[in-house]
């Protein structure tokens, strides 16, 4: 019987799976980015544990010394299943030589209390637990999730069923922000045969056996019945995609010129939008409603403006409290608080603190303490160590040449936003949690660096609470684009 190490390499040694994965890094600027330290979600399942043993492999072949921790997040959904699962993801990274961390998280208990469906819950807690791990570290950097070319197939069809437009056929991206995803070209059919012919093993998820859920029975009863028409669908769905995406990026690039042509916060002309062909027109209609709401419009919504914009005059509510206004051909909105000459600061201790003039209350607690208001829809929250922290805290909001230093290099929020994709027009009423030594954590994304001795065993809690049900905030409507659903959460997925 082979060994676990002459194994892994066996595995990578014969056929071609292990040069196909490099060749997606190298695509698409993978390796730069595990060069700079890997946190890798660990379920225990054949996907995640081939992408375990490919690091390894990587690292050894390309001799790297980039770090890999891996994580694991136990749902409290499959009972002893689910510890065994941990349990198994537990032993294999010590196998490995491998740092460990996990998480019981109680996804039911979540998804109740933010009204969210079990699925999108798990991965808001997924993914909040990654976000909370590489804020307090300076050794790993990117995030490695093991999505393979049969759950891009999956998305894609799911996404064409919803009536998707060209985004949601783009299915699961390779690569986004500091995500990254080595095995999107490889099918679940050849992980499973490559680990199976050498005896590695894996954990298996019974809930993916039952087709109640959407995605299983896509999986179990249509993505079989595609074989009939290809040997391969998987690979056919990956050429689309990545055909799509091509062609997406380059409408959404045109669209980005028009919106650079319009100033932030002042009405603008019709006439720069109104000749626009219909891909481009509704890109940009769309990133200006998500950026005045938070939420982005239908596809409704987006045609009624559409045959608006032909009237030199008319308004139209697009939600969240905001109307679009065209008066004599000049297009705004109405509704929006302008905060961005606000130069309150409002000083934060423990318990609640409520905001004047926001839908928001942010509570300082001690990490175990529950001092949650319940009359807030969603929250975003980070452990920061006691020890970090100078002088009093207080919340404040962007100033011009913000910036500051996390993930080992010193960030401007503004170019943060920019990457981001974050709209101009509520840039300014983002949050900004400072102490004596200025910025401490921006929602959304890390604490700022501190040395790797800090006692992290007395930590405070920063918790922000908004709520979606308040129309006259835009600090609502901030946090929604923010932190609960476009950028902290679906760029993320």
């Amino acid at each position: 019987m082979l060994s676990q190490d002459e194994a892994v390499r066996h595995l990578f040694d014969s056929g071609s799976l292990y040069s196909r994965v490099k060749s997606t890094l190298l695509k698409y600027g993978m390796d730069k980015m595990i060069e700079r330290g890997v946190l890798l979600g660990l379920s225990g399942g054949a996907d995640s544990v081939m992408l375990l043993y490919f690091l390894l492999e990587y690292r050894r072949r390309e001799v790297c010394s980039f770090n890999i921790v891996a994580c694991h997040v136990n749902h409290l959904i499959r009972g002893d299943e689910a510890y065994q699962d941990m349990e198994f993801s537990r032993k294999l990274a010590e196998a490995c030589g491998v740092e460990f961390v996990s998480r019981e998280i109680d996804v039911p208990k979540y998804a109740r209390e933010h009204r969210l469906g079990i699925e999108e819950a798990a991965r808001d807690a997924r993914y909040s637990f990654f976000s909370e791990i590489l804020s307090g570290r300076n050794d790993i950097n990117t995030i490695a999730l093991a999505h393979n070319a049969s759950d891009n197939l999956e998305t894609v069809i799911f996404n064409m069923m919803r009536g998707a437009g060209l985004c949601g056929m783009c299915g699961i991206a390779p690569l986004r922000d500091n995500i990254v995803r080595p095995l999107i070209r490889i099918s679940k059919g050849e992980i499973l045969e490559a680990l199976d012919s050498v005896g590695l093993g894996y954990v298996t998820d019974s809930t993916n056996l039952e087709t109640d859920y959407t995605r299983n029975y896509i999986r179990h009863e249509i993505t079989p019945r595609l074989l009939r028409l290809s040997s391969s669908p998987e690979a056919a769905i990956s050429r689309l995609t990545e055909s799509l995406t091509e062609d997406n990026a380059y409408l959404s690039s045109c669209a980005a010129s028009v919106l650079n042509e319009i100033s932030d916060g002042t009405p603008f002309d019709i006439s720069i939008i109104r000749g626009l062909d219909y891909p481009i027109l509704s890109r940009v209609l769309s990133s200006l409603i998500q950026g005045a709401t938070g939420v982005k419009p239908t596809m409704r919504l987006l045609s009624d403006l559409i045959r608006c914009i032909a009237s030199d005059n008319f308004e139209y509510s697009v939600g969240a409290g905001i109307t679009l206004v065209c008066e004599r051909g000049k297009l705004s909105f109405k509704g929006i608080v302008d905060k961005s000459h606000d130069i309150r600061e409002f000083p934060l201790s423990f318990g609640q603190n409520k905001l004047d003039g926001y839908a928001a209350c942010v509570v300082l607690s001690r990490e175990k303490e529950d001092n949650s208001p319940n009359v807030y829809n969603f929250s975003i929250y980070r452990d920061v160590p006691s020890a970090i922290i100078k002088g009093e805290l207080y919340l404040r909001f962007r100033r011009e040449g913000d910036a500051y230093r996390y993930g080992g290099m010193t960030h401007k929020l503004k170019k943060v936003f920019n990457d981001r994709e974050i709209p101009k027009s509520i840039r300014d009423s983002i949050p900004v949690i400072c102490d004596d030594d200025g910025i401490l954590w921006v929602p959304g994304l890390p604490v700022r660096d501190y040395e790797k001795d800090v006692d992290k065993s007395d930590c405070i809690r920063i918790t922000v609470f908004y709520s979606s049900d308040n129309n006259n905030s835009s600090f609502d409507s901030t946090e929604n684009y923010l932190m609960g659903r476009s950028i902290y959460t679906a760029r993320l997925r």
